[in-house]
């Protein structure tokens, strides 16, 4: 006797763990692992990776930045492309996810203690 799963079915009740699967897979040492975990949380179709690969877009590494952003607009092709009429016409802008992600490191960073000048020394 043969038992067939229906694809559907077997997605929504795996969903979850691939999901975590593939983020984790973000953190990888191997560049292919985070390109691949990557396309394929675009591919999952769960708009919470939208926030993990919101940083990829502009990550150092051209592959992955090109895959990330590529899932991006599988997730959300409104703010991944830009001009589409509808919401902020820079959603999904360069400049703007480069300033997301500035923000982002500021809010976790540690202050600096500023250097002393010469005349409060």
């Amino acid at each position: 006797m043969t038992v067939t799963l229906d694809p559907a079915v077997a997605v929504k009740k795996f969903q979850q763990p691939l999901f975590e699967y593939l983020v984790s897979g973000l953190n990888a040492e191997d560049k292919w692992v985070r390109v691949m975990a990557a396309g394929m949380l675009g591919v999952l179709g769960d708009p919470g990776a939208a926030s993990y690969l919101k940083p990829l877009a502009v990550d150092q590494d051209a592959d992955l930045r090109e895959v990330s952003r590529n899932s991006l607009k599988m997730l959300a092709p409104d703010y991944a492309l830009p001009g589409t009429g509808r919401g902020n016409p820079c959603d999904g802008c360069m400049i703007r996810i480069i300033a997301e992600e500035a923000l982002s490191f500021k809010k976790n960073a540690v202050p600096y203690p500023m250097p002393l000048s010469d005349t409060n020394r």
